[in-house]
């Protein structure tokens, strides 16, 4: 069986540390690189001297050179970084796993632009069990009308994280809109200490909070008069991301061209 050739962009960041290690275990992957920006302060160091694991590949700047010789970039990184890394990926026809969040509108039209040259798997979340957690969000939207029952969303992230909400909680807000037919952008609020009103019938609110080093954690309330549904996800630890960022690059792998989510690994 011929191992899958894996790039790791952002590679001494928090998911990145994680998935290159998880590369380097897997016995039907090969993992060829990764890369960091050119000011970072361990660019041309080796991977086992800057994270202690079995690798003696330098971290490298020079990202064409990686993306050339990869089957597939695993990417999470920043909307910008991401941009010029699928550039480079779709004049080398590599495939690509984003798990890049805080990306406009505009951004993730490029995105999906890409998509008609190579196979893109892009996810704000990529744990199975959240991308289940978006279905059901889905559904039970479908099922509880907004006349019925409020929809809160609360999240919950280590302090280092710099978007919020989290491009998860966005996603968790965009599958309760669908299921209510409507657009997150005409339903969510984000701020409710600017306007002295009422919450309004089919609203959408967001909660957020940071601290300590917390993986993440996500509730999706469906409030009524004399009950409340909450739908939780909790992870203890980063590993299911990791699993699921390598899951998905070995589907990804597998394909020509076209514009992916996990829900693609589920169902």
């Amino acid at each position: 069986m011929t191992k899958i050739k894996i790039a790791v962009a952002g590679c001494l960041g928090r998911m990145g540390q994680e998935i290159s290690k998880q590369i380097l275990q897997n016995k039907n992957l090969e993992f060829v690189g990764g890369f960091e920006h050119k000011k970072h302060r361990d660019i041309n160091k080796t991977l086992n001297k800057v994270l202690g694991i079995n690798s003696s590949k330098l971290v490298t700047a020079n990202s064409d050179q990686l993306i050339k010789e990869a089957n597939v970039v695993i990417d999470f990184t920043t909307p910008e970084s991401t941009l010029d890394n699928l550039k480079i990926a779709s004049m080398n026809k590599t495939a690509i796993v984003i798990g890049t969040t805080g990306m406009t509108d505009a951004q993730k039209k490029k995105v999906k632009n890409y998509s008609k040259k190579i196979p893109i798997l892009m996810s704000s979340n990529m744990s199975l069990g959240v991308n289940l957690l978006f279905n059901l969000v889905q559904q039970t939207a479908s099922a509880l009308k907004d006349t019925d029952y409020d929809i809160e969303i609360a999240e919950t992230h280590h302090k280092h994280k710099k978007d919020a909400p989290s491009g998860t909680a966005l996603s968790l807000g965009e599958y309760a809109a669908e299921g209510r037919k409507t657009k997150l952008n005409k339903s969510k609020v984000l701020d409710r200490t600017k306007k002295l009103i009422s919450r309004k019938k089919g609203d959408i609110g967001f909660s957020v909070t940071r601290g300590g080093e917390i993986a993440g954690e996500h509730t999706v309330s469906f409030i009524g008069t004399n009950d409340r549904v909450d739908l939780v996800h909790k992870a203890n630890n980063r590993s299911i991301f990791v699993d699921g960022a390598i899951e998905a690059a070995i589907f990804i792998s597998k394909k020509k061209n076209g514009f992916f989510n996990m829900n693609d690994l589920l169902f």
